[in-house]
């Protein structure tokens, strides 16, 4: 029996904010109450095979691994970029603890947390630095139905519903509201007297889809879900208002100084999984749709999951931002995490300046990786087989 599509909509966010409850992995989950569960990549990829020669190494998720929207990960694993490298990928998925503590601490090499979380973390002292960008925009929007009257932030500030109360906003956790007020700020709404904040839990969506609520929170991976899925939605894109990066993938300083040839190959892996990704999202979706075949979507529905993954990675298509970050892959730039801080001294996440020296390095960033071979990988890919055993649309 195929799992719910509930499982899919695993949330982006909790990558930096929120530890799951106990959950197993794809098929290699240990007993009784562990702190974490941990997956590999597809065990029918001979690339995959473990071995005494490959280093493995922990990827840390604040959530369950079983969603289609972390493609180049897998992609890296399953066409043995990571294997290249002489690394082998334990995804991690952390209960009890942040995913930044995990890293700090030792207890996983990467993670991918939020632009609040890593800055939060530094501030405090935390021994973490960002070694590649993963989501390269501002990630946090919002979904409205195509027929409501509020479809732009413009027609959301000040707005009132027809019986003259605030517009309301689901939310999946209350700490997601900090997330989204940055960009409501910067899009001239006051969050606290224009909104009320609603948290509606797993099927927020539902809820506003069936009119209970106004807005939606969200995200581009799951907005495009979720109009794939037939949704009524249009999504009111963050970015739009404030051009900040989201998410990037960090390791710990005591890595960096011990084990830089780790750090390096990872990246450089998981740029090429960024590529594969964005170059064919066909054969993304079928890579992702290869690691977790128990999940119950359609085929359009899983590319739609991958053309949201690309949108996060790389900007709108066609736009000069998508240009630069595909001939800087995994490149972090000061103006987007300098805006990042500003945002963050502001809303009050942060207390005082952090150095941008201290946030990230391009040092482990390779741009010389053969573009062609990976294109190459994606083009061969069989993903028609994979494609026909879902339904079209």
């Amino acid at each position: 029996m195929k799992k719910v599509l509930s499982l899919l909509l695993a949330v982006m966010m909790l990558l930096s904010l929120v530890a799951c409850g106990d959950k197993g992995g794809n098929n290699q989950t240990g007993g009784g109450n562990q702190d974490t569960s941990q997956t590999g990549g597809n065990q029918g990829n001979d690339a995959n095979q473990p071995s005494d020669e490959l280093r493995q190494v922990n990827m840390c998720l604040a959530r369950t691994a079983e969603v289609l929207e972390d493609t180049p990960f897998w992609v890296a694993e399953n066409l043995g970029y990571f294997a290249e490298e002489g690394l082998k990928l334990n995804m991690l998925e952390a209960f009890g603890t942040t995913d930044c503590r995990m890293v700090a601490t030792g207890q996983s090499d990467f993670a991918v947390p939020g632009p609040s979380l890593i800055l939060q973390c530094i501030e405090e002292g935390l021994p973490i630095k960002v070694v590649c960008a993963y989501d390269a925009i501002n990630i946090w929007g919002l979904c409205v139905l195509k027929d409501s009257p509020y479809q732009t932030f413009e027609d959301i500030k000040g707005a009132v519903d027809k019986y003259g109360r605030k517009l309301t906003v689901a939310l999946g956790d209350a700490s997601w509201e900090s997330l989204v007020t940055p960009t409501l700020v910067a899009a001239g709404i006051d969050p606290a007297a224009d909104l009320e904040f609603v948290v509606a839990g797993d099927n927020r969506y539902i809820q506003v889809a069936d009119g209970a609520l106004d807005i939606l929170f969200s995200w581009p991976g799951e907005a495009y879900q979720l109009i794939g899925q037939n949704y009524d939605f249009n999504y009111i894109d963050g970015n739009e208002v404030l051009q900040t990066c989201s998410n990037a993938i960090i390791t710990s300083t005591e890595l960096i100084e011990k084990e830089p040839e780790v750090v390096r190959g990872f990246v450089r892996a998981l740029c090429k999984g960024i590529y594969f990704t964005k170059y064919n999202p066909e054969a993304a979706a079928a890579v992702s749709c290869g690691q977790w075949p128990n999940i119950d979507v359609t085929w359009k529905t899983a590319v739609y999951v991958q053309e949201g993954r690309n949108y996060q990675m790389f900007g709108k298509p066609g736009s000069d931002t998508e240009k630069q970050l595909l001939e800087n892959v995994g490149v972090s730039w000061d103006d987007k995490w300098q805006l990042n801080v500003q945002t963050m001294l502001d809303s009050g996440v942060i207390t005082k300046e952090i150095p941008l020296s201290d946030i990230f390095t391009n040092d482990f960033v390779d741009l010389t990786w053969d573009k062609a071979a990976v294109e190459a990988d994606a083009d061969a890919y069989d993903w028609q087989t994979i494609a026909a055993k879902y339904p079209a649309e």
